[in-house]
């Protein structure tokens, strides 16, 4: 592929959003344990600076350089053209990114369709290497040793790069790979930052008793606690010491491996505009919940059969033997302001999380049923286009790949989602929803039941007690080894 074709795909830096490079990574790591690879990462020394410039750029250098290095004089004061890309400039992103997918693609490999991030190359025995590029940061893996050690030399005679060995940081998060090919995923240390930052500085007392659910139990989010002006909230941030809006996109951040905040989070966003002393005192509670379960992450297991949520469904009598499954569950009117219901849904893949959402659906759901529908509707969305990358990572056709088990603990639900013809209780949801019909009469998924206990999207729809949530936390959540300098409050 030459760069007026990758021009014209119009591939922009934009393909580096944090949400969708952290599902690469968990989706990579996680096949990565599947296939028993090792991991390995790397680091292009001053990326942009590498990049040749796709545009004509021309820059003016100061005269004072000419007095400093007098080699360069004649270059200084005039205007010159730049012919590598420089920091600061508005492509420079981009022109890093095309300079190495051209190279990437000269070499062999293919870029996914479907995670633009992520390249695959297939030699002509069938062995793949996978590569997953962030920026200037770069993990891989291959079941062969020797044409990693190629594909190394080769990056490297192009690119001045540093060879890091077994991945174990990326994307602020810690990746520890053990010895039976199982591979932790966590942000304990982010974790620790932010109780430091937000919680530590918080005109608040200091308060040493355990937390074990994120929320207090009594906390109903509703906008008649908010306050009534911005001098008001303003007046209460410098009181509690605490930037609400700042400290909240930090947990948003941090809910990408910590499934257990979700809600939380989710909730107090709403009010980081106009928050009230309500809305402090609970988000003090989270930073002290964070602050006793610091030590918190997600693991992909070599033996899928070893996993928690395997043993779990065992135990219900449900044999699940695919890799990837999900589940999917709502509250009904459960806000206090609009009415409107709380979703979750939990993609697992390898016995890990790889997705996840809290979210509030958009149609006001009339029956508890209804809602549980609608949200099986955004699952099977997200779950949809984890199953067409889970096909390019293993090779398959999507038509060849079983059906995906997608969890609901609401039998009507299910037979909404499995009856094709429309009643006079389902005929005014919009077609957009009746997508579940589509996709389980074209043998993508199957839906099925399990006991609401045991439906762990509990924990993005409802504040949940001390020990539901501990019983799901434990379910979803691996405990990982402590840090150097992780700090408590106190």
């Amino acid at each position: 592929m030459v760069r007026g074709d990758l021009q014209e795909k119009n591939i922009t830096e934009d393909k580096w959003s944090p949400t969708a490079s952290f599902r690469s990574l968990k989706m990579s790591l996680a096949h990565a344990s599947r296939i028993k690879a090792r991991v390995k990462q790397l680091d292009f020394v001053g990326a942009f600076l590498q990049a040749k410039m796709w545009t004509r750029m021309f820059v003016t250098i100061p005269q004072i350089y000419g007095i400093l290095f007098p080699e360069y004089r004649k270059y200084c004061g005039v205007p010159v053209r730049l012919v590598m890309s420089m920091y600061g400039t508005t492509l420079c992103g981009k022109n890093w990114y095309l300079d190495l997918t051209e190279y990437l693609l000269e070499v062999g490999f293919i870029a996914s369709e479907y995670m633009q991030c992520l390249f695959i190359r297939t030699y002509v025995d069938g062995i793949k290497l996978y590569v997953l590029n962030c920026i200037d940061n770069m993990v891989y893996y291959c079941k062969d040793a020797a044409k990693l050690i190629e594909f190394q030399q080769k990056l490297k005679a192009r690119f001045n790069l540093e060879l890091i060995g077994q991945a174990y940081w990326y994307l602020g998060t810690r990746i520890n790979q053990l010895a039976n090919y199982d591979i932790e995923l966590d942000q304990s240390r982010y974790c620790a930052a932010i109780v430091k930052k937000y919680l530590d500085a918080a005109g608040a007392p200091k308060v040493a008793r355990l937390h074990n659910t994120p929320l207090p139990l009594d906390f109903v989010p509703t906008s008649d606690d908010c306050s009534t002006n911005k001098e008001a909230a303003k007046s209460l941030e410098q009181e509690y010491n605490v930037d609400i809006a700042s400290c909240v996109g930090s947990l948003i951040y941090l809910g990408m491996t910590r499934c257990d905040i979700v809600y939380s989070v989710n909730k107090l966003a709403k009010f980081t505009r106009l928050p009230g002393g309500v809305h402090f005192d609970v988000l003090l509670h989270l930073l002290r919940y964070l602050r006793d379960n610091a030590l918190l992450g997600i693991r992909f297991y070599s033996n899928l059969f070893q996993a928690p949520l395997i043993k779990m469904l065992e135990s219900q009598e449900i044999q699940q033997h695919h890799a990837f499954f999900a589940f999917s569950d709502s509250s009904w009117n459960d806000d206090a302001d609009t009415g409107r219901s709380t979703g979750c849904f939990i993609l697992t893949y390898m016995g890990g999380i790889v997705d996840h959402s809290s979210n509030m659906l958009d149609p006001m759901a009339l029956s508890s049923a209804e809602v549980e529908y609608n949200e099986g509707y955004v699952a099977f969305m997200a779950a949809s286009h984890l199953r067409m990358l889970i096909c390019k990572l293993e090779g398959i056709e999507d038509s060849s790949m079983e059906p995906t088990t997608m969890f609901f603990d609401s039998k009507i639900a299910i037979v909404m989602g499995s009856s094709y013809p429309d009643t006079k209780h389902t005929r005014h949801i919009m077609r957009r929803y009746h997508y579940v019909r589509n996709e389980i009469v074209a043998n993508c998924f199957t839906m099925k039941w399990i006991g609401t206990e045991f439906m762990i999207s509990d924990i993005g729809t409802k504040q949940t007690p001390g020990p539901r949530h501990t019983f799901l936390v434990e379910l979803i959540h691996i405990k990982v080894k402590d840090q150097q300098s992780l700090i408590q409050e106190g």
